[in-house]
């Protein structure tokens, strides 16, 4: 995957911006695929397992959404919320059904925290004319606050072993394991360089597949790969040593 230094350097290369580079790459590729090669040339072993691996890796991305959605429609009612009773009175509640645990525990966190912010802002004013009494209570709402953020944690813990025991949780994971494999395949195949004819035409009619709309679009990094793709491996080195140097 092309790093921040490699991006910066697109980025800053004269007369180039997202959109030209956008526009230049569906040139490349359409004339590429539109232009059936006179004789064939070979194709490396290297970039047929590349494509390979993105259809393999697609696979199993689609079957864990569809296990991760057949576990929560039988696990997980639409309505299903996790609700955190706050010692200040009610309580802060986030929707379980869509989004991983580890979001709405910090989702939940954030709001009782802001909850307790607001309570002890309404103290100012008391600290002013009993700084004493002032001090007592905000010390009281900083008490409550760690006691509720560690009700969370522990309502967060025993939803996490639910869902475990009749394999939601492991699903989910396999699901956002499954979901960084593809997008790294995808990209994999973006940065091949290929050598002949043949391998630009297998490259651009497999990227004008699945990569325009149907199955999902390039994301900038993808397109940063395709076009230093098509540039010497030591134009590349050589505008990661010139951001590389400039930072330092």
């Amino acid at each position: 995957m092309p790093n921040t230094a490699v991006r910066a350097a697109a980025e800053g290369m004269p007369n180039l911006n997202r959109r030209t580079a956008l526009s230049a790459t569906a040139a490349l590729i359409a004339a590429a695929a539109g232009s059936p090669p006179a004789q064939a040339s070979p194709v490396s072993a290297e970039l047929l397992a590349l494509i390979a691996n993105k259809h393999t890796q697609y696979a199993r991305f689609i079957a864990a959404i569809d296990l991760t959605t057949e576990l929560e429609d039988a696990y997980l009612p639409k309505t299903a919320e996790l609700y955190v009773p706050l010692s200040i009175g009610g309580g802060q509640s986030r929707t379980l059904r869509y989004g991983d645990l580890e979001e709405v525990e910090a989702d939940l966190r954030v709001e009782i925290q802001r909850r307790y912010a607001e309570q002890r802002q309404k103290l100012v004013a008391l600290a002013k004319v009993a700084p004493d009494l002032g001090k007592q209570s905000v010390a009281a709402l900083r008490k409550a606050e760690q006691a509720d953020l560690r009700t969370l944690k522990r309502l967060i813990k025993g939803e996490r072993a639910r869902r475990s025991a009749v394999g939601l949780e492991q699903a989910i994971n396999e699901r956002n394991e499954a979901s960084d494999a593809e997008r790294y395949a995808l990209n994999a195949v973006c940065a091949y360089r290929c050598t002949t004819m043949e391998e630009h035409r297998v490259k651009a009619e497999f990227l004008l597949e699945f990569a325009t709309g149907k199955f999902g679009d390039l994301q900038p990094e993808d397109v940063d790969a395709l076009l230093w793709s098509f540039l010497p491996e030591e134009a590349l080195e050589a505008a990661v040593k010139a951001v590389e140097g400039g930072v330092a």
